[in-house]
């Protein structure tokens, strides 16, 4: 019989903000409005990912929900190789959000938010 350490976890080894339809003249990130943020693993299964927004002047669905009611220790599913999270921006600045698996961190992607209106699935950002 062979015993052999357990595998680690595989990395994050991307951190994407999809705009969707939103637009401005300089950023197509509005203040209130919700944007799909996708984290990419090097396997296709691992156990799951957390995504933050260094700002924190933002709202994180579905974690922060399941956070504050359910699992405060919940981690967003890894589904083939990708987790995915809803941020809204609650105010302007500078946004990084970071997506990892360990306390050594993960990619980070930083996002300028203007004020924004949101209209349905998207959303007209100021200058």
């Amino acid at each position: 019989m062979t015993w052999s350490a357990p595998s680690a976890s595989a990395d994050v080894v991307d951190v994407t903000v999809v705009p969707g339809l939103s637009a401005g003249p300089t950023t197509p990130y509005g203040v209130g409005c919700t944007y799909l943020v996708v984290a990419r693993t090097t396997n296709l299964t691992e156990s799951g990912v957390s995504i933050g927004d260094f700002n924190r002047a933002s709202t994180m669905f579905p974690q922060e929900l399941i956070w504050h009611t359910v699992d405060p220790y919940y981690v967003t599913p890894v589904v083939l190789g990708h987790a995915f999270a809803l941020w809204t921006p609650t105010a302007a600045g500078e946004h990084s959000l970071m997506a990892y698996q360990t306390s050594a961190g993960g990619p980070i992607e930083t996002v300028t938010v203007n004020p924004g209106v949101p209209i349905g699935p998207a959303c007209i950002v100021a200058p």
